[in-house]
């Protein structure tokens, strides 16, 4: 098949989960044999780039980031560049993975007939908190209703577009790359690790709660350090560090943005992992920890309950009054993070976790979206001349 998976941005320019999904897919569907292209945007001049099997195509993006303050989001720019590029070249699906360039294959379809499939990794958030340009949902309605199919990342999410709009879509959960991510054989970091990969410059996910909660921890765990591993602004950082008591601040180590490849180590050396974070559709950092063999601590909210759903691989806490856009219960979320560092010490723990994730393996789910692939492929050709898949 001649698939055309289209994205913003891609992992050479951010290594967040989805770009690193949409590498990891390129990835495993070359290898099954099929031409995959990536249609994306960045600075500077058009760049078609060979990479481990498919072709990268990155167009000068239509959008900088002045216009963010206007709530011009970069996917709003991309719906002209990724619809533009799917009429000129031939597929046989087309993996739509932001609502802007979504909305742009529903454009192109209406040219070539060729189906695409939605995926959706995020929500809406339940208080507006930033500035972006909104429709009321339009847009997303009619991306979620016009798709040939939609996958859901979780039930969390399958469940809020069943309510909204009416369809639950394929639920098919973020592989994960067990040889990217192997289980770690060899010893913690001493002093123990609090390991946090989340992006604290976002305040949904946590972090002035996380800085709270370390204060608690200390007073039962003295030795405890915490990491975090994400890019994070000047301010913010020095925000949260005044959050933490003087006594401790020298155990609180912002990593910066480190390389994705790194991150497995960093994963693997932690005691315990922790995401106290809001509506996460999903939840990468979770999954990616525990095939390190590390447990995770995270917000009883969102997806996170269906992934950390037994007391082996983690403990949930609950998040207290969310009507900020920010957990706020540091008392549970401490208790929770003692009680993970124990778990992380616990020799069997490591076999637990990586036993619960093969579920979200490539081997597991990586054919699943395949499949649907080819469902949606076939439905296109058994069309009656003139029909768009819609």
């Amino acid at each position: 098949m001649r698939i055309a998976i289209t994205h913003p941005t891609t992992v050479a320019r951010v290594a967040r989960g989805t770009e690193r999904l949409i590498h990891e897919t390129a990835v495993y569907m070359g290898q099954h044999g099929h031409d995959v292209r990536i249609i994306a945007c960045k600075p500077g001049p058009r760049q078609i780039e060979k990479i481990d099997g498919y072709t990268c195509d990155s167009h000068r993006r239509l959008w900088h980031p002045s216009l963010g303050r206007l709530g011009v989001r970069e996917e709003h720019a991309f719906v002209l560049t990724s619809m533009r590029e799917l009429v000129r070249k031939p597929y046989d699906v087309v993996h739509a993975h932001s609502m802007g360039d979504a909305f742009g294959a529903t454009l192109a379809r209406r040219i070539t007939g060729t189906p695409f499939v939605f995926f959706i990794n995020g929500l809406p958030p339940n208080v507006h908190y930033y500035r972006t340009i909104s429709t009321g949902g339009s847009v997303f309605r009619k991306v979620v209703n016009s798709a040939d199919e939609i996958i859901c990342v979780s039930e969390y999410v399958s469940r809020y577009n069943e309510e909204r709009f009416g369809r639950r879509g394929a639920r098919i959960p973020v592989p994960v790359d067990l040889e990217q991510f192997p289980l770690w054989e060899g010893p913690k970091q001493d002093p123990p690790v609090i390991f946090c990969a989340a992006a604290l410059n976002d305040h949904r996910k946590g972090g002035r709660v996380l800085m709270r909660a370390f204060n608690i921890v200390k007073q039962h765990r003295k030795d405890a350090v915490l990491h975090n591993a994400s890019a994070i602004l000047p301010q913010v950082r020095d925000e949260l560090l005044a959050l933490v008591d003087s006594r401790w601040r020298d155990d609180v180590h912002f990593l910066g943005n480190v390389a994705w490849q790194d991150l497995p180590q960093l994963y693997g050396r932690a005691t315990v992992s922790v995401l106290p974070s809001l509506w996460e559709a999903f939840g990468l950092v979770t999954v990616e920890s525990m095939a390190c063999g590390t447990p995770v601590v995270a917000t009883r909210d969102g997806a996170l309950p269906e992934i950390i759903s037994n007391t082996r691989v983690g403990r949930l806490f609950d998040p207290g009054d969310t009507s900020s856009f920010e957990p706020d219960n540091a008392e549970g979320l401490a208790e929770a993070l003692v009680q993970g560092l124990e778990l992380g010490e616990d020799p069997a723990t490591r076999q637990h976790c990586r036993a619960h994730v093969r579920q979200y393996s490539w081997e597991t789910n990586g054919p699943l979206i395949e499949q649907l692939y080819h469902r949606v492929s076939d439905r296109r050709h058994s069309l009656p001349a003139g029909g768009d898949g819609a």
